[in-house]
């Protein structure tokens, strides 16, 4: 016995508003997706000044627990991995310090900071010709400003150049060394004896130390 039933197509004005209500799902994730990628900066930025905080009362786990959780959810920052770097140093784990500087560093070149500390690991190591590169990524950025050094900025500059006069010392760099030595006189005249120095490498003497 057949049920007496009819099957009625679907309303086109269905099928209209299913289409609707995609369209607007689809419009609504990459809205959302686009906020997350704007606020995902701000996001670090809060996460990180937490771990500074708790580094300045020496809350050292707690520190690095933000560092990480600022890593999930950007990879990528500079920031991050340079405060992760000077929490492993100041623990005394120069193998995880190490790692996490030169992450910092690939992301950032330009974090004068991160490539500054990183040179005098090595620096302080004895690993001369590892060190070179990151104070002349530093030398390459120029000096800082007045005003910066006024706020207490260290002149990493001008520091840069005095190790890298060491490090070319030490690697028996004699020309790149009286580059360095000129560049230090120019630029801060009457630091680290840089005018004896280089006149006595100039007369064949040795540079002396800084």
């Amino acid at each position: 016995m057949v049920d007496d039933m009819m099957i009625y197509p679907r309303s086109r004005r269905s099928w209209q508003e299913y289409k609707e209500f995609a369209a607007n799902t689809c419009y609504s994730v990459i809205l959302i997706g686009i906020a997350l990628v704007l606020l995902r900066p701000v996001m670090v930025r809060q996460i990180l000044s937490r771990a500074e905080a708790y580094s300045s009362v020496g809350l050292v786990d707690e520190s690095r627990r933000e560092c990480d959780k600022a890593l999930l959810i950007d990879g990528e920052s500079g920031h991050a991995w340079y405060q992760l770097a000077r929490l492993y140093k100041a623990a005394g784990d120069r193998e995880k310090a190490y790692a996490a500087y030169q992450k910092a560093t690939q992301v950032d070149p330009k974090n004068k900071l991160a490539q500054f500390e990183l040179g005098m690991m090595y620096s302080d190591d004895g690993s001369y010709p590892s060190a070179i590169p990151c104070f002349e990524q530093v030398r390459a950025l120029g000096p800082e400003k007045a005003r910066d050094l006024q706020l207490g900025t260290p002149p990493y500059h001008r520091d840069s150049l005095n190790m890298l006069a060491l490090c070319y010392e030490k690697t028996d760099d004699s020309t790149k060394l009286e580059f360095a030595l000129e560049e230090i006189n120019i630029f801060y005249p009457g630091f680290g004896n840089a005018e004896q120095r280089l006149a006595q490498l100039k007369n064949g003497s040795p540079a002396g130390k800084r």
